[in-house]
């Protein structure tokens, strides 16, 4: 089947203001050579999936207490039988800001373990400090599901953790030329297959440590014995909680690991920031970033820079559906080693994006009885072959 080529508006109207949000959810952030921020989510209908889900692109110039309207979005087309998720950031070694969306397929027979039912393009800002931004054109990267930074290896080898649900593997794919092209790969076999959204982490000894979401609240873990990936261990659980959601996994400037993630057994509660000084086998350190012990205000899917100051920015989200906030905080490694903030400039749980409650509760009822008949027709087939899927947000 043919691919469709995602389309981004540079004029967003008013009809992608905040007033207008249903939802939101799923946060990205980047810091720009220069210091400026730039964040992206996605909104659009009465939740996810929806046909009216679009993503946006916000900047600010005064790290991150501000931010600008939408700067672009990146809309769903059902009539080309996509709808566009997902946006993730990333600051390349050049400088270049990355922007990937990734277009999930509905209709035309596909299923969700089909390899096209998923599709990643990037589009790419050579200048991101400019006040006026160029995009290159949108182009495909690979078949899956980005909702990770990629990592750059010392072998000067780009991995993208780019997943699907074709194979019994954890899937990521690989660039040896800055992102021309890419190669998928496998890593070791999943255990209870859920939304992947791995990370791979490059330890001190030449292996590589990718960790994986799993249906269980327990992080999972597979290692190579190399850089290339030739030859991945099976997936494993560790002790690490994580709730059932997207975490974030980098190595910081000091060589100190950063994990954050929810350590909850239930539900995405407990938002915490730890640090490892063994290479990511354990994680003592710990910050308290979000507690939302309230369901309805469940916080997830953080992801984080880091300037040349050891300033760590975060983003994250909080009740999606009820909240409808995007939240940051502002941390250092010295907060985590205290188990407390003790930097002068940090702070925790700072709102920068609240939708309002909608006033028109029936208007708000007939939108999501209409996203729930649309779901039964074209959503739920895709994922009758997958039982584990079914009735499951993302």
């Amino acid at each position: 089947m043919g691919l469709e080529k995602i389309t981004i508006d540079m004029h967003p109207g008013a009809g992608y203001g905040l007033e207008n949000r249903l939802w939101q959810g799923c946060p990205t952030i980047l810091r720009t050579r220069g210091g400026r921020l730039f964040a992206g989510w996605y909104s659009g209908g009465a939740g996810e999936p929806d046909p009216e889900n679009y993503n946006l692109l916000v900047r600010s110039d005064d790290d991150g207490w501000t931010w600008s309207k939408p700067l672009l979005v990146v809309p769903s087309e059902m009539e080309k039988n996509f709808i566009a998720i997902d946006i993730q950031l990333w600051l390349d070694p050049a400088g270049r800001m990355w922007m990937f969306i990734t277009q999930r397929y509905l209709g035309g027979g596909r299923r969700i373990s089909d390899p096209d039912h998923l599709a990643l393009w990037a589009a790419v800002c050579d200048d991101p400090d400019a006040e006026v931004l160029s995009w290159s054109e949108p182009r495909f990267i690979a078949n899956g599901f980005l909702r990770t930074q990629p990592t750059v290896l010392s072998n000067g080898d780009w991995v993208l953790c780019a997943y699907d649900w074709s194979s019994p593997n954890y899937r990521y794919a690989r660039s040896r030329d800055r992102g021309g092209t890419w190669i998928r790969c496998e890593a070791g076999k999943k255990l209870l297959p859920d939304f992947d959204e791995t990370m791979i982490l490059e330890r001190r000894d030449g292996t590589l440590l990718m960790f994986a979401r799993d249906i269980r609240p327990l992080m999972v873990r597979t290692v190579s014995v190399d850089l290339e990936g030739t030859s991945w261990t099976q997936g494993t659980y560790t002790d690490l909680l994580n709730g059932r959601s997207r975490f974030f996994l980098r190595r910081l400037a000091s060589g100190r690991v950063l994990l954050i993630c929810n350590a909850s057994t239930t539900y995405r509660t407990n938002l915490r920031a730890a640090l490892s000084e063994d290479d990511g086998e354990t994680f003592p350190h710990e910050l308290l970033l979000d507690k939302a012990d309230i369901p309805e205000r469940g916080v997830s899917y953080p992801d984080a820079v880091e300037d040349d100051r050891g300033r760590i920015f975060i983003v994250y989200d909080r009740g999606r559906t009820t909240a409808r906030e995007i939240v940051m905080a502002q941390i250092t490694e010295e907060d985590i080693l205290a188990g407390t903030v003790v930097s002068e400039e940090s702070y925790l749980a700072r709102a920068i994006s609240k939708a309002p409650i909608p006033r028109d509760a029936a208007a708000l009822e007939e939108r999501r009885r209409f996203r729930a008949s649309w779901r039964e027709k074209y959503f739920q087939p895709l994922c009758r072959d997958h039982d584990i899927f079914s009735g499951r947000i993302k």
